[in-house]
């Protein structure tokens, strides 16, 4: 009976659980590239020349997507933070390999 009542307990405890898994929250890589063509108002920026996702645990949904735009060259861009909500947190420009 002592286990039969411990493991109703266990079942009530797990089935109690609030919060999601961070990694449930976050967006996935397309659509963190689609916000970023979306915020871009430059069309001469159309290469996605990156795009990384970096775990940060004070991030909302657990980290961010690091997406880089770029012109045909490659010399001239734009890049954007996303969080894994879909929120951009962060953006520069971009001048041959380094970020402003």
């Amino acid at each position: 009976m002592r286990y039969v009542l411990l493991l109703f307990t266990l079942l009530v405890f797990v089935g109690c659980e609030t919060e999601a898994p961070n990694s449930a929250g976050a967006i996935t890589k397309e659509r963190a590239i689609a916000i970023a063509i979306d915020a871009c108002k430059n069309p001469e920026f159309s290469q996605v020349t990156r795009s990384t996702w970096r775990t940060d645990p004070t991030a909302a949904g657990g980290g961010y997507w690091a997406v880089d735009l770029k012109d045909e060259d490659d010399e001239l861009g734009k890049f954007y933070l996303i969080d894994g909500r879909g929120r951009i947190v962060g953006q520069g420009h971009i001048e041959g390999d380094r970020y402003f």
